[in-house]
C-alpha cells in the first residue's frame, strides 16, 4: 500500500513538472510576444514545485534513487553494514517526526489565521500541508524498510547486510 501511494504521489509529482513547465511556457510567451505578463504562474509554479518535491520523496526512497555516499560503509563487514543501516533508519525516520510536526503546525497555524498568498490571495495551508504529507509517506517507507533492515540484521549471519531497494529487488 505504500508502494502503491509513493507511485501515485510521484505521479502527481511528475504532472506537476510538466505543469510547471506548460505554466512557465505561457508565461513567457504572453509576456515576451504580447506584453501581457501572467502573474498568477509564479505563485501556482512555487505551489506545484512544493508537490514536486515532497511528492516524489517517498518513491525517490523506495527506489533507491537517493544521493548515497559508501565511503565508510564500503569498509564494514555485512554484518555491522547491516546494524549501521538499522541505526541510520531510525535517525531518519526520528527526524521526519520532528520535522512533520513543525511542517504541521506551520499549516495549521496558516489555516487558523486565513493566511493567503501575497498576489492572487490562495490559500497557503493546502500547499503547506503537501510538506509533511509527503514527508509522513517517505517515513512511512522508511519505517517499512527498517523492519526489513532489522529482521535481516538479526537474522542468520549469511544474510546480515542492507536490504535492497525495489530497483535492486
Amino acid at each position: 500500500m505504500i508502494g502503491r501511494l509513493a507511485g501515485v504521489a510521484a505521479l502527481l509529482a511528475g504532472f506537476a513538472t510538466l505543469a510547471v513547465v506548460l505554466l512557465i511556457s505561457y508565461d513567457v510567451t504572453m509576456r515576451y510576444f504580447f506584453d501581457r505578463p501572467q502573474i498568477f504562474v509564479d505563485e501556482v509554479a512555487s505551489f506545484l514545485e512544493v508537490l514536486i518535491v515532497f511528492g516524489g520523496a517517498a518513491y525517490t526512497f523506495r527506489i533507491g534513487g537517493h544521493v548515497r555516499v559508501d565511503l565508510v560503509t564500503g569498509l564494514l563487514r555485512p554484518a555491522a553494514r547491516a546494524w549501521l543501516r538499522v541505526v541510520t533508519l531510525g535517525l531518519g525516520v526520528a527526524f521526519l517526526a520532528v520535522v512533520i510536526w513543525v511542517t504541521s503546525q506551520s499549516a495549521l497555524a496558516a489555516w487558523r489565521y486565513g493566511r493567503v498568498s501575497a498576489v492572487m490571495l490562495y490559500p497557503l495551508w493546502w500547499p503547506m500541508l503537501l510538506i509533511p504529507a509527503g514527508l509522513a509517506l517517505m517515513a512511512l517507507a522508511m519505517l517499512e524498510r527498517l523492519g526489513r533492515q532489522a529482521r535481516a540484521a538479526a537474522g542468520p549471519a549469511a544474510r546480515r547486510d542492507e536490504v535492497a531497494s525495489e530497483l535492486e529487488e
